[in-house]
């Protein structure tokens, strides 16, 4: 029996993925908050975010949409301040 491992995202290729910017909220009045983000190629449970003030330069991060999903869970029992 052969066991499948989980799927290493950082292992995944995402040359030329367009990393989509998403606004919302602010930080201050004057200051909007951005992201950039996009469905990793090939798992749709999996997304890549990125900083939008560094645009195609910015490093990224990866996530399964379940550690974003208890991300925000957590973000709002205020487990996370």
């Amino acid at each position: 029996m052969t066991i499948k491992s989980p799927l290493d995202l950082y292992e995944v290729d995402a040359t030329g993925v367009n990393l989509r910017k998403l606004c919302g909220g602010g930080i201050t009045n004057t200051m909007e908050s951005c992201v950039a983000a996009a469905i990793l190629p090939g798992s749709e449970d999996a997304i890549i975010l990125g900083d939008t003030k560094l645009g195609a330069d910015s490093p990224t991060l990866r996530f399964t949409r379940g550690e974003l999903d208890n991300f925000f869970a957590a973000y709002q029992a205020g487990e996370i301040i």
